[in-house]
């Protein structure tokens, strides 16, 4: 199995809906502006209720209801409404590929609980595009579903954690490539901008000097979803001393990250997937 296949798979069987795409090309077009996006969501309507529900969940806690799409992109802006749409897109493309070659509900936690971490990490970090890494949180193992619709049987033996190797080295053991590098791939061949691809590769790469702000953060977010969601992987053997020098965290800040992840993955959860939780 090749991950650039799986890519393609992946592709070929899920497409970007259009409505993101428009919205991408709007905030590349100095002569759009917020009217112009909000009614192209507006011709939605499915998206545009998912939207104001998401605008106004734990991923913002803003202090006023937003009502219309309007008035969401003109509070949290088109960046973030783009970023939101994306968010969506993931929640029906992780349903679209569900099968119960894996734990569900593991795989649920994991990638909702690297979103959050990855959200709050860049705003404790002071850098810019936090929705931004979110997606990027959420997304990054997205190919373990499609590789459970593939190879089941492969994607059984990858969820065998065991304390005596990280997941990632297991998948590169039993695949020839992590689920990062894949779903990376998955959003290239959605036309996504290339920062989320470029970060989700490199989440697994060994840290050092010139290692960026931006690949420290997803690092460090798929690690302690690692953790919360199973213990037996401890901070300690995660977590990299000189990473977080780096970003300036302390071991009351990774605590707090988690803390503030569980108390908005148990409300984003119930709503991104009822179902299931």
């Amino acid at each position: 199995m090749k991950a650039s296949e799986v890519a393609k798979f992946a592709s070929q069987s899920f497409a970007l809906p259009d409505t993101c795409s428009r919205i991408r090309a709007l905030l590349d077009d100095p002569a759009a502006d917020s009217a112009d996006i909000a009614e192209v969501i507006a011709l939605d309507p499915s998206l545009s209720s998912k939207l104001l529900r998401l605008a106004n969940s734990a991923l913002f806690r803003f202090p006023a209801q937003i009502n219309s799409i309007s008035k969401a992109v003109n509070v949290i802006g088109g960046e973030a409404l783009y970023n939101l749409a994306l968010a969506e897109t993931a929640t029906t493309a992780f349903k679209h590929f569900s099968n119960e070659a894996i734990n569900l509900k593991r795989f649920w936690q994991q990638s909702v609980f690297g979103g959050l971490l990855a959200k709050h990490m860049s705003k404790i970090v002071k850098v810019r595009g936090s929705d931004e890494y979110f997606v990027t949180g959420l997304l990054h193992q997205f190919s373990e579903l499609v590789v459970a619709t593939r190879a089941p049987e492969l994607a059984s033996k990858c969820e065998a954690y065991h304390e005596d190797a990280l997941p990632w080295q297991t998948q590169r053991e039993e695949l020839g490539f992590t689920y990062a590098e894949c779903s990376a791939l998955i959003l290239k061949k959605w036309q996504l901008p290339e920062q989320f691809a470029h970060v989700i590769a490199n989440v697994h790469q060994d840290i050092n000097a010139r290692t960026g702000k931006d690949i420290l953060i997803g690092h460090f977010a798929v690690r302690l979803a690692l953790h919360m969601v199973d213990s037996r992987y401890s901070l300690s053997a995660l977590l990299s001393p000189a990473g977080l020098k780096k970003l300036k965290l302390e071991a009351d800040d990774i605590q707090d990250l988690m803390k503030f992840t569980r108390m908005d993955a148990h409300k984003l959860l119930a709503l991104m997937n009822p179902e299931l939780f």
